[in-house]
């Protein structure tokens, strides 16, 4: 199977972006000429990408670390660091890198750099290996070209290349650094490292040697770390930041009023839901997952939580997305099915600890969680965390039967089911896995186009529905708010902004 055919519409795709980029950046040279200036809720976890453990970290990874695919807005893979691919037979996908790429200590991007990093995210320490799992050996070919020998077919491999396992650091400054790069990142993205204050600020500054010269590029961004919803939108009012990430859905309808900001709006991948520690004394009945899950007015949480800003969830993929999963997976609001199943369970006085993020947005919906819960007899403590604390705290510590946050997405749907579903993913603490999920997994590995995988991928979400493993609740609205000046910015629905091309003036 070979994937040159929507490989030539993509390069098109591209050579159009940046002929229009290169047409435009003269123009706009003048107005670039200042640092974007960026909110965002939460800090990194780590800034080496195999290390970290957040979904928030890609917004402050992407400017540092270019990948080796690319994706459109739609998520259809695109080139990056590697120009062309080929999957020359079902076993071996072959990447032409582009010529002249540096990283930013000046170490070439060559095939044995793509070797060392693919080697490094299935060693010690890495928190994705199961994005590169299928891999059984690196092959370096020239100096540009690499083949990924798998030990079986992988249909979402090559957009796993467009993630955390494609964010490539220099192999100099990684074995300078003893393996480990989570404080002096060294990447090929359109910025290098300039400054990190924990909790507070990441400055990364343009990257002069960078291989795509035609693309338009703020001389600095700067990432204040500002939990508190409010205090990011008064901030973005006040003229202290140019851009909000994550703007509350509390704050966006007065956004949308306003003149001298500007509320953008558009759906995207990511899940607000229920973490389960399956293995855990109170949650580990899927009598009892089933119950909590039903016990919850999805729509009414909508509604009085998100103020409408989003869809329901009854899976990790939102209705339209092209993996969404059949009719047949749907957590019906039932409370007196709820009370049944919690009875058959012995589970009648069910009290269970449930971490949440915190902020005042984060707990008035955990405590509109917490009442309808409480309508069918259980009692929920509720444990305000800030946010790199609560993920090391349940996935890594496994601390607690359940986490209040968000899944962000992955670009494509076999990466979410292997990293939060299965046995090895790192987002399962318990490493327990539904029934089947591996076996439909492995039926979808056999295609590369969408509508051959969707069966497999119905399969792996009936088995993850019977199962129960989180509680889906609301695919909120990405919601950003652009100060003025602000041109060029984009989402796909991924929802994690990477800048290229933003300009404020």
């Amino acid at each position: 199977m070979n994937s040159k055919k929507p490989l030539f519409g993509c390069l098109a795709a591209a050579a159009a972006v940046a002929l229009l980029a290169s047409c435009a950046s003269g123009a706009a040279d003048s107005e670039a000429e200042r640092a974007l200036r960026v909110a965002v809720a939460t800090d990194a976890s780590s800034l080496d990408p195999i290390r970290g453990n957040s979904g928030g970290d890609h917004v402050l990874l992407f400017p540092i670390y270019d990948t080796l695919i690319s994706y459109t807005t739609d998520l259809e893979a695109a080139p990056g660091l590697a120009a062309e691919w080929e999957l020359v037979t079902p076993t071996e996908l072959t990447l032409t890198l582009r010529e002249g790429v540096t990283f930013h200590d000046g170490t070439p991007l060559n095939a044995a750099a793509v070797k060392y990093n693919i080697d490094r995210a299935q060693g010690e320490g890495s928190n994705i290996l199961s994005d590169v799992a299928s891999v059984d050996e690196v092959r370096v070919d020239d100096e540009l070209t690499a083949t990924l020998v798998l030990a079986e077919p992988d249909a979402g491999l090559l957009m796993a290349l467009s993630d955390r396992a494609g964010m490539m650091v220099s192999p100099t400054a990684a074995e300078a650094a003893g393996g480990d790069l989570s404080t002096a990142p060294v990447g090929a993205g359109g910025w290098q490292f300039g400054e990190w204050r924990r909790g507070e600020s990441l400055r990364v500054e343009r990257f002069d040697e960078y291989w795509d010269a035609a693309s338009v590029r703020a001389p600095a961004l700067t990432f204040s770390m500002l939990p508190e919803p409010k205090t990011r939108v008064g901030s973005l009012r006040g003229g202290q930041q140019d851009i909000v990430i994550d703007v509350a859905p509390s704050d966006a309808g007065a956004l949308e009023t306003e003149s001298d900001v500007k509320l953008f709006r558009a759906p995207r991948v990511n899940n607000n839901m229920i973490f389960i520690n399956t293995g855990s004394a109170e949650l580990g009945d899927p009598l009892v997952r089933r119950a909590l899950s039903i016990a919850i007015d999805r729509e009414a949480l909508l509604e009085s939580g998100f103020f409408g800003y989003g869809r329901v969830g009854h899976s990790v993929f939102p209705e339209g997305y092209w993996a969404a999963p059949p009719a047949s997976v749907e957590y019906d609001y039932d409370p007196d099915e709820a009370r049944r199943l919690l009875a058959e369970a012995g589970a009648q006085a069910l009290i269970f600890d449930l971490t949440i993020v915190a902020d005042a947005q984060t707990t008035r919906i955990a405590e509109i969680l917490k009442d309808q819960w409480a309508e069918v007899g259980v009692t929920v403590n509720l444990l305000p965390r800030e946010v790199v604390q609560q993920a090391q705290e349940f996935f890594v510590d496994k601390e607690y039967p359940a986490m209040f946050s968000q899944w962000t997405g992955r670009p494509d749907p076999a990466m979410t089911y292997g990293l939060a579903f299965t046995a090895e993913g790192f987002f399962n603490p318990s490493g327990l896995e539904a029934p089947g999920l591996a076996e439909a997994l492995a039926a979808q590995n056999e295609y590369l186009e969408s509508a051959d995988r969707k069966p497999g991928l119905d399969r792996a979400a009936e088995a993850v529905f019977a199962f129960t493993p989180s509680f889906p609740l609301v695919f909120v609205d990405s919601l950003v708010g652009l100060g003025e000046g602000v041109e060029g910015f984009e989402l796909s629905l991924l929802g994690k902004a990477k800048f290229g091309g933003v300009t404020v003036r």
